[in-house]
């Protein structure tokens, strides 16, 4: 108020400048955020997607669709699991009409003899270690010493 009793506003450099410090600070709080929120999902996007364990050893990998895997852990990626001598088991009737199993290794029976697979980590169920002595183990052992398949032929 003033000395004849009469309102008056605030000097308008005055209010600007609280205004502009206000502002400035919520600014650079805005800034700080979003730095932090771009650091945390950078982190998060190059860390593997979980740790499956130690490469070199040999996994049991099941995925979405049912499918397992059994292969050497080569590599876990933020967006993938790579694995090496893989096998997987294919069902098959035998001439007696009688139902079995057999393991089959990738790089011997499939056509194209893989090295390798990649599998996406956001299809993969669970990761579990193969036990040394597990029957698994002792099935694979006793394909590597048998020798490698002869080719079928070419592909017509």
């Amino acid at each position: 108020m003033s000395a004849d009793g009469q309102l008056q506003a605030p000097a308008a450099g005055a209010s600007r400048s609280r205004f502009g410090a206000a502002g400035l600070l919520l600014a650079a709080l805005a800034v700080a955020a979003l730095v932090v929120q771009a650091a945390v999902a950078w982190q998060q996007h190059a860390r593997p997607a979980f740790d499956a364990g130690t490469p070199g050893q040999r996994y049991a990998v099941q995925l979405q669709n049912g499918q397992m895997f059994f292969g050497v852990l080569r590599q876990v990626g933020p967006a993938h699991v790579q694995l090496e001598d893989v096998y997987y088991v294919q069902p098959f009737t035998g001439p007696d009409g009688v139902q079995g199993n057999r393991l089959v290794s990738r790089k011997k029976n499939d056509w194209h003899g893989p090295e390798n697979l990649m599998i996406p980590a956001d299809k993969v169920v669970t990761m579990e270690l193969v036990g040394t002595a597990s029957q698994l183990a002792t099935l694979i052992a006793q394909d590597k010493a048998q020798s490698p398949a002869q080719p079928a032929g070419p592909v017509r």
